[in-house]
């Protein structure tokens, strides 16, 4: 299908911090042993439960301290565990000791929650999870800036200096603290079999530590070789320690040269949800089904708000009873984007999605049902009321929404003093849009 063309749509991927819950992947937990003790090199079963509340040694170190290796439970790449007591499961099998087996206290595929602006795609899971440990390289760089009549400041413009981001440079390693791999310029993930993940940004948040680079999801964008990383899809650098660029230290005497700064993450790498899935219809509850004279048409991804009104209710009618307050939702507002994270339409108020070839469809709700996670709104089937104008919406009969998270309306701060006042939720979401069986393409949905 031709591709969209887009009308200025503002990318929003990159939301503010504390933009809402943890986003849902389905099956992320697989081979990961719960609170088991470390499994082995080779994938060994993971060992015997923690104790109730015991938690991993070690201090949570940025991993700059030291010779940059990472050793569990040590300083300088170890993290705090958190509490045990649940009941072990099995590592999965090792792949060469790549880290599945089961860690005590906490569960090595299993991803700290993350706002939903970071959340990948439908069908992508947690396949490999890398701790890494090294540097940040920065480059002083200079800019001349701008003379007062517009022109560059090439004749009496002010030259500023800045420290620019040039690469990474770490050691990644299992859950045992064995090293499994690289990483580097690009980026790129080179694991110890000798497969390669390059990978684009598409979304980044702050860290909830200041002192700490960004959390990042990344969309892979090419890879080499036959091993671990040859189907990963997309990439998560999550738990950030370290990594900022020095405040100081850049001027004239310095252009040019590089500064390495000290840092430590998470890498999570997933496969499915790619490119090559990106147009297969997504299993669903019976419930939310469309019909069989439907195909799918387009996929896309929404990131943005929900947005809620807090509403005064008389319980009994007639302006006798006791008033009630609640958020009740009022409209969706989120940028969607097709499977290389390029803008190619608005959901809004209708609920409505309207493309950038100028298409609009207008929907309502037929069913719903509940999501995976319990902080994130329902999965729905929707039905077209409309569509007005040529191009990918046109045609559309039916719209699914899955994969969803965050968006659930707040539990308190709606009372008499908040009437008629608005809150934004994060959210993040796919939607599938289905046409008749007999309709040709009318362009490409990502």
């Amino acid at each position: 299908m031709s591709a969209r063309t887009g009308r200025g749509i503002m990318v929003m991927l990159l939301l503010a911090a504390g933009c809402g819950s943890g986003g849902y992947g389905k099956g992320n937990n697989q081979g990961g042993g719960s609170a088991g003790a470390a499994g082995g090199a080779n994938g060994s079963a993971g060992g015997a439960p923690a104790a109730g509340g015991a938690t991993v040694s070690g201090a949570a170190g940025s991993g700059v301290a030291g010779d940059g290796t990472y050793s569990p439970g040590t300083a300088g790449g170890g993290w705090a565990g958190s509490s045990g007591g649940a009941t072990s499961s099995a590592g999965a099998g090792g792949g060469s000791g790549t880290g599945e087996g089961g860690v005590a206290g906490t569960t090595w595929l299993m991803p700290p929650s993350f706002p939903p602006a970071l959340a990948p795609p439908a069908g992508a899971t947690v396949k490999l999870h890398a701790h890494a440990v090294g540097a940040q390289i920065y480059t002083c760089s200079a800019s001349a800036a701008d003379n007062a009549d517009g022109g560059a400041g090439v004749d009496g413009g002010a030259t500023t200096y800045a420290w620019v981001f040039k690469a990474p440079d770490a050691k990644l390693y299992d859950s045992s603290g064995t090293q499994v791999g690289t990483h580097g310029a690009g980026p790129s993930w080179t694991w110890r079999d000798g497969s390669v993940a390059n990978g684009v940004k598409v979304a980044e948040l702050n860290a909830p530590a200041a002192d700490a680079i960004s959390w990042l999801l990344l969309r892979v964008a090419s890879t080499s070789g036959a091993g671990l990383l040859s189907d990963a899809t997309y990439v998560h650098r999550l738990n950030t320690a370290g990594g900022k660029a020095p405040a100081t230290g850049c001027d004239a005497t310095t252009v040019g040269t590089d500064t390495r700064s000290g840092y430590s993450a998470d890498y999570y790498f997933y496969a499915g949800g790619g490119a090559s899935a990106w147009l297969t219809a997504p299993e669903v509850p019976s419930a939310i089904a469309v019909p069989t004279d439907v195909r799918l048409a387009v996929h896309d991804r929404a990131s943005g708000m929900q947005i809620y009104n807090c509403a005064a209710s008389d319980g009994a009618g007639g302006g006798a009873g006791t008033t009630t307050y609640a958020w009740t939702f009022k409209a969706p507002d989120a940028l969607l984007v097709d499977m290389n994270f390029v803008p190619v339409a608005m959901h809004g108020a209708g609920p409505s999605w309207t493309s950038t070839d100028g298409s609009v469809v207008v929907a309502h709700e037929l069913a719903r049902v509940d999501a995976p996670r319990a902080d994130a709104v329902p999965w729905l089937l929707l039905k077209e009321l409309s569509t007005t104008g040529p191009g990918v919406f046109s045609q559309v009969a039916f719209v699914q929404r899955v994969n969803t998270s965050g968006g659930v309306a707040p539990t308190t701060g709606c009372d008499a003093s908040t009437v008629n006042t608005l809150v934004r939720v994060p959210y993040s979401a796919d939607y599938y849009f289905y046409v008749p069986i007999n309709q040709p393409d009318v362009g490409a949905g990502g």
